[in-house]
């Protein structure tokens, strides 16, 4: 055996201990961009944050992603009073993880702090500005009023409120974060912004529709901005998980023998969008014939195979602009196909022979497939070029009116259930509009108010297909999650969200 046969040896020995000494301990180390100083999703509502305190203070309701349905939480029942009111019928017997009974004063003290005008927050308004009242007509029992007729009620409260003690919020709601108290599969022992967070399984919850009970007994996240001082210390087994892993990190890893990839499906998209509006005053793609050129120049299927894993990228493609898993999604038309030579024709045609010049803003993850698009723009004539932004350089342009063409990510925001988030975020009468199309606001407000499903999906069907016809925007690449772990830890699926995966969905193999 050579030196370096000897040492590759020495090395995955030390790996394997080190790794089976935390399945041992049924620990999971895992690590976050950022140093988190606050768990709570109210003060706090930082994704990656988020991951963590959903697993301590939960919602009212949860949603299946595989069936398309809500599930109980802290709720036990629930019906829709009228248009405006849904009644939520509480689980019995839950307790915080301090031995406190969860009641329903406490749903009704978290709904009066996130909604008194006294409060101020991230996402105050957009998150739970709806609201116009809510009450406690028993003792498990409460009514939820929204300020109109709104579909989407009980959907959102999938995702917030996170329901905190008022016994310990109402003390200082600012520092709750610091050592919070839930009704969640996990408990903290400890957040520190400089050492990281500790949580242990909360030995008092109870399983409830689609939320098991936590499968590890310790967790330990540590904030370590650089990725590959990350994938360093997953590769000798100081870490167990990392996550939000790019296309090129995650190849690099392939073949290493004490890890594993998962490529875990979310309702994440990449897509790109024209400003037909003309905001930018570019004014060549108010034309539907340029627009549909820049489509047609796409091979999808090529990007797909490049950005995705095999098995992904064999499945089909996304074909509307809204996640087939969303409640009310619905769509006939399929987007152009892949046809250069009609590209090029559809240019001539609209008196572009000779091309034009065309930025395209990007930002994040999408970034490697609009560089491809680029390339494949530029093929028919079209002098495309990227600008790559920030977050929130992006999202100040695109609101200035200053993007001519986007290729970038939609979240579902942030995995909320109804297609409702979708259809607003983009087609409503708001500054991320690039169509200004009068159809998609009036049916964007009718498919909101609307209680009947069929008929909501019926009124989403006509506004994403006339999205596709009019070739405004088109999903380029679904968006996976890819997470590298340890081999011998199990991520259960069916969570639909951004990261990948839920802490409660994680575990050692027997």
């Amino acid at each position: 055996m050579n030196l370096y046969s000897l040492l590759a040896t020495i090395t995955i020995i030390l790996i394997s201990g080190a790794a089976g000494a935390q399945k041992a301990n049924d620990t999971l180390r895992m690590s976050v961009n950022q140093p988190i100083r606050l768990l709570d999703s109210i003060q706090n509502p930082n994704p990656e944050a988020s991951l963590i305190s959903r697993n301590v203070n939960e919602t009212l309701l949860a949603y299946d992603v595989t069936e398309r349905r809500l599930s109980p939480r802290l709720a036990a029942d629930w019906r829709m009073v009228d248009e405006r009111t849904a009644e939520i019928k509480l689980r019995p017997g839950v307790k915080f993880h301090d031995g406190t009974p969860f009641t329903a004063d406490d749903v009704i003290y978290t709904l009066e702090y996130v909604t008194d005008p006294k409060t101020n927050f991230l996402f105050k308004d957009s998150r739970f500005g709806w609201i116009e009242a809510f009450e406690k007509i028993g003792a498990d029992t409460v009514r939820i009023r929204s300020r109109e007729v709104k579909a989407t009620i009980l959907t959102k409260l999938v995702q917030v409120p996170p329901i905190v003690p008022a016994h310990l919020y109402k003390e200082n709601p600012m520092d709750f974060g610091r050592a919070p108290v839930g009704t969640g599969p996990f408990k903290v022992l400890s957040v520190d912004s400089a050492k990281g967070i500790v949580l242990e399984k909360f030995a008092g919850y109870t399983e409830v529709g689609i939320d098991p009970a936590a499968q590890v007994r310790r967790i330990e996240v540590a904030s370590i901005a650089d990725i590959q001082t990350k994938i360093a210390k997953l590769m000798v087994g100081e870490l167990d998980l990392v996550f939000d892993l790019d296309a090129d990190t995650a190849q690099s890893l392939v073949n290493h023998p004490t890890l594993k990839l998962t490529s875990s499906p979310t309702l994440s998209f990449s897509y790109i969008a024209l400003d037909a509006a003309d905001r930018s005053g570019i004014k060549v793609l108010k034309d539907k014939r340029v627009r549909e050129a820049l489509f047609r120049a796409i091979d999808r299927d090529k990007l797909r195979a490049a950005l995705l894993s095999k098995e992904m990228a064999d499945k089909p493609a996304q074909e509307a602009m809204c996640h087939p898993s969303l409640i009310g999604c619905s769509w006939s038309q399929k987007p152009v196909s892949y046809d250069p030579a009609r590209a090029k024709a559809l240019l001539v045609e609209a008196g572009f022979a000779d091309g034009f010049d065309l930025e395209i803003s990007t930002w994040g993850q999408p970034r490697r497939a609009a560089e491809a698009v680029a390339g494949e723009l530029r093929k028919i004539g079209v002098r495309a070029t990227i600008s790559n932004q920030t977050a929130n350089v992006f999202q100040k342009n695109r609101g200035d009116g200053k993007v001519q063409a986007m290729i970038v990510l939609w979240d579902n925001a942030a995995g909320q259930p109804d297609v409702e988030s979708t259809s607003n975020f983009f087609f409503a009468d708001s500054s991320r509009n690039y169509n200004a199309d009068q159809d998609l606001i009036r049916w964007d407000r009718e498919g909101s108010i609307t209680q009947d499903l069929r008929a909501r999906e019926d009124i989403y069907r006509k506004l994403f297909d006339k999205v596709t016809e009019e070739r405004y925007a088109m999903p380029l690449v679904e968006l996976p999650a890819v997470i590298a772990h340890d081999k011998d830890l199990l991520l259960m699926g069916g969570n639909g969200r951004p990261e990948g995966f839920n802490l409660n969905r994680v575990a050692w193999k027997k």
